[in-house]
């Protein structure tokens, strides 16, 4: 499953998570909610939500990031990133 969702996602770090996160929700649910009739499509099913998951919060955390740089960087105010104070 990691090898299928690495090569979808082009990252080795986030097919491994989603895989293992995948896996910890079906231990999880199936217990209660009885495994499902096609147990290997749902964990592939679940593992791409996840990974997709991952990868929409790394964009949004990125343009909140570029986003407060902006907002930093058109305060003239502000000092600069290399200034520092305290006796020297």
């Amino acid at each position: 499953m990691a090898a299928a969702l690495t090569r979808r996602f082009g990252n080795l770090d986030i097919a491994e998570e989603a895989a293992a996160e995948a896996f910890t929700t079906a231990v999880e649910r199936w217990p209660p909610d009885g495994v499902p009739p096609n147990p290997g499509a749902w964990l592939t099913t679940t593992a791409n939500h996840k990974a997709i998951d991952r990868i929409r919060r790394e964009n949004k955390r990125d343009d909140k990031h570029k986003e407060a740089q902006m907002v930093y960087d058109d305060d003239p105010s502000l000092p600069a990133p290399s200034t520092t104070t305290g006796s020297g």
